[in-house]
């Protein structure tokens, strides 16, 4: 499985489905005044290509034209085979509600959008075969399908209507879709969140937790989490929204062909020093991996100024009861890794145990794995790169790969005993050196702690002894030319109007 953290996102695009649409009257129907949509030829046409690649990739939310989406919901539901098409789903929005919160679901709206009669049976039956069929839940999912997507509510993203009208097309899209391999989705929920409004939300817990013959997201592959749009936290310069990131991955972490977890513009969280249990995962049918590890910082500026402080240490300690499994690590972070770690007394603490047990909400998002806990192997005092026996590719900063070479602990070696070419696992195959050459950060070095390594000359001794000590070592990149380190988006960026360090959703 691969973990990342990261500030981008594939660009997945919608067939655009808005100009393919002619608009007609239901006289007959008795659902009340209708709104009709019918394929034109063209859009007919293209529906039956041989190549079968006209839905491959959808986008939902992003310029809240909730009208094309549940044309789409429709199209696709009316035939099957084009649902079937879709590999890649992207949902935009925001968790953010502001209003409609006394919206009552049990009956139907009050304007409520028309269709014809045998549209209106597939879409209950859709409904149906998705799994919403406990007590009112099918007619409660129908009232909110039936809200007018082009009326003023729902055109208003922090609206109660607008993201349960979202979510529940984005749920019956994903159920209607058995070859989904790719999901991206804002956050669509709290631990809390009423589940009986939130479709997309009880979907994925749903196959998350299900023993049975479910038929979605059984071929899903990756998961994406997007951050939240519409936002007041998320204004484009500064991303001040708090993460809950554990509830999220135990939305998907049980999912059979799950191989990557992505966060976009992961902010800071206090609950990343607790971390999940490390066989997160539905062992009972798969043994999941982790893989790869990704995780860089910049995107957004801090809300308080300067720059947050990451842990080096407690990330590399998580990551070593994955050493048999990880093949590829790529930390960007060392602009925001203290020197006081790296060279000083920070860097030499023992591994503690973290008692999770103490915590009611986290032994309720791993209910029934928690006592498998007490089994599991603790990480030894030190810990370095040399433990990691199945690396292949490694990303770092170039102090973070001497420090991490020397090993992390109370014994980790003497300056004068390193060398990378003897603290490196035999299975390089390559380096990717961030920030050689580029000054330090005096905004995290901390005046005693000066380094005691000199860094290009270790670099240069790993060039010279790497063909007869690290034969499988082919590349090593970051000399020249020099990969720049990610950074902080600085606060004076603010009134450029525009920074290169700042991360944007791709159009």
């Amino acid at each position: 499985m691969t973990f990342r953290i990261a500030t981008c996102v594939p660009r997945l695009q919608s067939p655009l489905l808005g100009k393919a649409w002619r608009r007609r009257t239901c006289g007959h129907s008795r659902f009340p005044v209708a709104t009709i949509f019918q394929q034109t030829k063209c859009i007919h046409s293209t529906c039956h290509m041989a190549e079968g690649q006209r839905y491959r990739r959808l986008r939902l939310g992003l310029e809240d034209d909730l009208e094309n989406a549940f044309q789409t919901l429709l199209l696709f539901i009316k035939n099957p085979a084009l649902a079937g098409q879709l590999r890649h789903l992207e949902v935009h929005g925001s968790r953010y509600t502001a209003y409609g919160r006394d919206l009552d679901f049990n009956i139907p709206p009050e304007e409520p959008q028309q269709l014809w009669l045998d549209d209106l049976d597939r879409l209950k039956m859709a409904i149906n075969k998705a799994g919403f069929t406990e007590g009112n839940e099918p007619q409660r999912l129908l009232h909110i399908l039936l809200q007018n997507p082009t009326g003023r509510d729902l055109r208003t993203s922090c609206h109660l209507g607008h993201m349960a009208f979202k979510q529940a097309v984005a749920a019956l899209l994903i159920a209607i879709s058995p070859h989904l391999e790719s999901l991206a989705v804002f956050h669509v929920g709290e631990p809390s969140s009423n589940i009986e409004d939130f479709a997309l939300l009880s979907l994925l817990r749903r196959a998350n937790t299900a023993r049975g013959a479910i038929t979605y997201l059984q071929n899903l592959k990756n998961i994406i989490f997007l951050p939240d749009d519409y936002s007041a936290g998320n204004d484009g310069f500064y991303y001040n929204i708090s993460e809950d990131y554990h509830a999220r991955l135990n939305l998907v972490r049980r999912l059979p062909a799950l191989e990557s977890v992505s966060f976009m513009l992961a902010s800071w969280n206090n609950e990343a020093g607790r971390p999940p249990p490390p066989k997160s995962a539905n062992y009972n049918d798969i043994s999941f991996a982790l893989r790869k590890f990704t995780y860089t910082v910049g995107g957004r500026a801090q809300p308080e100024g300067g720059k947050f402080s990451i842990d080096l240490s407690s990330i590399v300690k998580s990551l070593w009861r994955h050493r048999h499994t990880l093949e590829e690590l790529d930390l960007d972070v060392e602009d925001n890794v203290s020197w006081g770690e790296i060279y000083g007394e920070d860097g030499l603490k023992s591994s503690e145990q973290i008692y999770a047990d103490e915590d009611p909400v986290y032994e309720q998002l791993w209910e029934g794995e928690m006592d498998e806990l007490d089994g599991l192997e603790m990480p030894p005092s030190d810990i370095s790169l040399a433990d990691f026996p199945k690396l292949k590719c490694l990303g770092l900063g170039v102090h973070t790969l001497c420090f991490l070479a020397r090993g992390i602990g109370p014994n980790r070696l003497g300056a004068e005993s390193i060398s990378l070419a003897d603290r490196l696992p035999r299975s390089l195959q390559s380096i990717r050196l961030y920030g050689k050459g580029e000054a330090g950060d005096s905004t995290l070095d901390c005046g005693t702690h000066q380094p005691d390594l000199d860094v290009d000359v270790l670099l240069e001794k790993l060039v010279a002894e790497k063909g007869e000590r690290l034969p499988g070592l082919v590349t090593i990149e970051g000399f020249d030319p020099v990969i720049l380190r990610a950074k902080e988006v600085p606060e004076h960026a603010y009134l450029d109007g525009d920074h290169p360090f700042l991360w944007k959703q791709p159009e």
